[in-house]
């Protein structure tokens, strides 16, 4: 029995491993959206067998980021106008709501945090992928302080899943200026103590992005 829980850990790291390598591979566009994934040629790469990798590949379509398609197999999330727009329909009020609900709650220590992170941000707007990820810290700063646990994990899903997206923004706009603008609205409604201004910021801003990656993204998924 400690053998085979041994073996299972050992499965577990070795699939954990591969999840974090395939993801980081299809959010930096190493791996093109619409790419075929073959179970065979992945295990022959990353040297594993077949096991962890259909568990890797069931783990990343929970998150969106691939698809099973019944005439080419598992591929590459490929982002559409109609995806994006059903997406943020479903993380807009959630995250506006979530915001609403945080302000009343900030602290001084959370509002200091927000200060810090707008600033790494104001100095990385021309760095794309440090600047996405300090946005990730950015947003869940302020969803953490709503104290809605399964709110916050529904919102960190949903925006797990848009992951995609946030790459294609980043190859369409060369400097993150923009949006800097807007993280600032929304720190400075979060001071101001102003729950239905923030939420209107995070509504507004969500919704900007909506229209700048819709701009660059096809009709459909052809």
């Amino acid at each position: 029995m400690a053998r085979e829980k041994q073996r299972n850990l050992v499965r577990r790291t070795i699939t954990d491993t591969l999840i974090d390598e395939l993801r980081d591979e299809i959010r930096s566009g190493k791996i093109k959206p619409g790419s075929r994934l073959r179970q065979l040629e992945v295990a022959q790469r990353f040297g594993v067998s077949s096991t962890p990798v259909r568990e890797t590949f069931a783990a990343l379509e929970r998150e969106g980021l691939l698809v099973s398609s019944p005439h080419r197999g598992v591929i590459v999330f490929r982002p559409t106008v109609e995806d994006l727009q059903e997406t943020y329909d479903i993380r807009i009020p959630l995250e506006a709501v979530a915001t609403e609900r945080a302000v009343e709650n900030m602290t001084d220590e959370d509002l200091d945090a927000l200060d810090d992170l707008l600033s790494q941000m104001g100095a990385s707007t021309t760095q794309a992928a440090h600047y996405n990820r300090l946005n990730l810290k950015f947003h869940e700063q302020i969803y953490r302080a709503s104290k809605r646990p399964r709110l916050e994990k529904l919102i960190g899903e949903l925006r797990e899943s848009s992951a995609a997206y946030l790459r294609v923004y980043s190859t369409l706009t060369p400097t993150a200026d923009q949006t800097q603008k807007e993280h600032e609205r929304i720190v400075a409604a979060c001071r101001k103590r102003d729950p239905k201004a923030a939420a209107k910021a995070v509504e507004a801003h969500l919704r900007n992005t909506v229209s700048r990656v819709s701009a660059g993204l096809p009709d459909d998924d052809a």
